[in-house]
């Protein structure tokens, strides 16, 4: 697997017909769910179906899983994957193998392993698209044969009903959602508590209400960008992301794309068109001001350095981020130092918010119902999350007095051996342990965010591009070429909005959205919610 896996990030395809789930015998916390599922549920094996199965010659069928952090496979990932495998063997008769990708690859990766027949067994489908990955062909029919409903009830218990059926496509379940944050700050912005230290800046008086975020605008984070830029000149004040596009402007990219969107969506299902509108102009013309200001890295385009990275490396002092209960911790833990969050938008919930990063089973699976147990097992068993999520009690972490966990003596974010920092990509980290600086009380606060949020008319509808497919193409090359340089700041807006606008046009944008506004008022959804 790992000699499949270097092959392919040196750029050589594998071919060989390699199985998807290898067969036995043949291949050698507590707190509240989000939306009001039982974050808990049975144990892994109870859940699962029964009692481990294994031979006693100890042959036993193999599942791998894969998934990306931002920085790719941690120099423990063996030592984890062998005490996820003890167990699984033990509690399940299933061997289990751990893949970790880094973000900027996983996309490339997975495609490729999913189309070459490689043996990936459980996915995340996190930007390689979810409806891209169904029409592909790379999911399978989770309730084929009942299979989640008698090996994996467990998540059914642990997920609320609502979030499992967000996750169909034209009725059927590919897909699984995570307990995690279902709805999104808008416009969050994570700003280095030293340097607004430095500059003097009382963010401390700014909380509200005991919040761990400060709700403000875009003019006084751009007033903070100037005076830090003039305390800070050899460091860039901000670096841009390409998931500000969907995390910034209140809009629902109801396709996954950006191609036909709601631009009123808690009120309105019209789909129309983004790059004519006022909200896409002004995130244009507030990253061209910064741009033109010097605050960015004129190696923004290319640089493929996660923002948290640059933070942590100490090169830049801020980036964008979407906000959560949780989020000030999270991205602290991320950069290695502590972490101010303002809050520039509304709490959140889109229509693809739930579906956006579902757990899938390869349609190539030989053993689905191996898949499935241990799928099962993730989001059920606290010690299979917290293995997942935070790694290994007494190596990486430990037990605080007060209930929390921090990092095990003389362990840091620097020198840890496993520190993921995407347990909201997992299957369940609301069964896991909590980090120190989050309150105890998270998950419920989570449920709490996710039922205030504004949400979308069109929760729950998923577009299936497959009619427009040559078009979608064609959008998608139009939208590498120019949007990327426009909401970085790298093209004037005067100009460059009226230039894609011509581009996008001709390469078939009407007859994107009118498809897609034909299947959201045909009523064709995997879920309706009009709240």
């Amino acid at each position: 697997m790992k000699k499949v896996l270097a092959s392919l990030l040196c750029g050589a395809l594998a071919v060989g017909c390699l199985a998807g789930c290898g067969g036995g015998g043949d291949t050698g916390e507590t707190g509240g769910s989000a939306g009001g599922g039982n974050a808990g549920g049975a144990s892994g094996t109870e859940a699962a179906g029964g009692s481990a199965g294994g031979n006693a010659s100890g042959d036993y069928p193999t599942v791998v899983m894969a998934y990306m952090n931002w920085a790719g496979a941690p120099a423990g990932l063996e030592r984890i994957q062998g005490l996820i495998n003890d167990y699984t063997e033990e509690n399940l008769g299933v061997s289990f193998e751990l893949e970790i990708m880094d973000s900027a690859s996983y996309s490339q990766n997975m495609k490729l392993m999913l189309s070459s027949g490689e043996q990936i067994d459980l996915f995340n489908a996190i930007s390689v698209g979810y409806t891209a990955s169904v029409n592909n062909g790379y999911c399978l029919d989770l309730e084929e044969d009942d299979l989640i409903q008698t090996y994996g009830q467990g998540i059914l218990d642990t997920m609320d009903e609502v979030y499992v059926n967000a996750c169909r496509i034209d009725g059927t379940l590919y897909g699984l959602p995570q307990q995690r944050d279902m709805a999104t700050g808008l416009f969050g912005i994570a700003i280095g508590a030293e340097y607004l230290d430095g500059i003097g800046y009382d963010y401390a008086s700014m909380y509200k209400d005991g919040e761990e975020v400060i709700h403000t605008d875009l003019d006084e984070i751009s007033n903070i960008y100037a005076q830090l830029h003039e305390k800070y000149p050899d460091l860039y004040v901000f670096s841009p992301q390409e998931a500000t596009l969907s995390q910034g402007p209140k809009i629902d990219a109801i396709g996954g794309d950006t191609f036909g969107v709601l631009l009123d969506p808690e009120n309105s299902l019209v789909v129309e068109n983004l790059y004519t509108s006022q909200a896409f102009r002004d995130l244009c013309d507030i990253m061209y001001e910064w741009n033109q200001a010097g605050y960015m890295s004129q190696d923004a385009l290319t640089d493929t350095l996660a923002a948290t990275s640059a933070v942590k490396a100490g090169t830049c002092m801020s980036y964008a981020t979407a906000t959560k209960p949780g989020i000030r911790q999270q991205e602290s833990n991320l950069c290695g130092r502590p972490m101010i969050i303002f809050q520039c938008g509304d709490d959140f919930l889109k229509s693809s918010s739930v579906a956006g990063m579902p757990w899938c089973i390869n349609s190539g699976c030989e053993d689905p119902v191996s898949a499935m147990k241990v799928l099962n097992a993730f989001y059920t068993d606290p010690y299979l999350s917290n293995l997942l999520c935070w790694g290994e009690e007494g190596k990486e972490w430990q037990k605080t007095d007060d209930g929390h966990i921090t990092f095990a003596d003389g362990v840091t974010a620097e020198n840890s051996e496993y520190y993921n920092n995407v347990n909201w990509e997992l299957p369940n980290q609301f069964i896991a342990e909590i980090w120190e600086g989050d309150e105890l009380d998270v998950w419920e606060r989570m449920a709490e965010f996710n039922s205030g949020a504004v949400k979308s008319k069109a929760l729950g509808f998923s577009f299936d591009n497959s009619a427009v497919s040559s078009e979608y193409t064609a959008l998608t090359n139009v939208y590498n070429e120019y949007v990327k340089a426009l909401f970085f700041g790298f093209t004037d807006p005067e100009t460059g909005i009226p230039e894609l606008q011509e581009k996008l046009e001709a390469a078939g944008l009407q007859k994107y959205r009118m498809q897609s506004r034909l299947h959201l008022t045909s009523g064709q959804r995997r879920t309706a919610s009009n709240k």
